[in-house]
């Protein structure tokens, strides 16, 4: 005979309740088990609830307190970038940030020509900068191979401001470059 799945029905016997040859009384034993999910489905439900969270919730939240950090990443690597040409190529190089129309951006120049990015091999080292963050001051740095290291005609400190607190990318007059947020001791 067939059995339900979610009825559970058994005598002392172990017969089903259905069984003409059980008294009726035995039905009274069966309980109905309520359908309900394993272990498994719950867990990989909550994994892609965690994915899409992950993925979606900073489109929701607006994730531009990450832009001023991105950039003020970027202007660092630029900053060392040019400070490493003019180390080992023995020029001139210089990290401008300005302004061209409404948008900020800065560059690596060697000679004033730009320097090719080098993780995009075919374009030139130009970033421009996010609508909703900003860079000062607009200047250029210049570094020069010295002796020892990379030298820097005038230091300058860069602050970039976004949504988040601001952050200082330090260029000293020896060549050290370093990033500072406002919050906390910088060195």
């Amino acid at each position: 005979m067939p059995v339900d799945s979610h009825l559970t029905c058994f005598t002392r016997a172990g017969r089903d309740h259905r069984d003409p040859l059980v008294r009726p009384v035995a039905a009274r034993r069966c309980s109905r088990v309520p359908p309900g999910y394993t272990l498994l489905e719950l867990v990989a439900v909550l994994i892609v609830a965690g994915i899409l969270a992950a993925v979606l919730a900073p489109r929701f939240i607006g994730g531009s307190g990450f832009t001023g950090q991105t950039t003020a990443d970027k202007l660092l690597v630029a900053a060392r970038y040019a400070e490493t040409l003019a180390q080992n190529q023995g020029v001139v190089t210089t990290l401008t940030v300005g302004k061209k129309g409404t948008k900020t951006f800065f560059s690596v120049n060697k000679n004033g020509v730009p320097v090719a990015d080098p993780t995009l091999q075919s374009s030139s080292f130009v970033t421009t900068v996010p609508a909703n963050v900003s860079i000062s001051p607009h200047t250029s740095v210049s570094f020069s191979r010295t002796e020892s290291s990379a030298s820097v005609t005038t230091p300058v400190i860069f602050t970039v401001t976004g949504t988040g607190p601001s952050i200082s990318v330090h260029v000293t007059a020896a060549g050290y470059i370093y990033e500072c947020q406002s919050v906390g001791a910088c060195p």
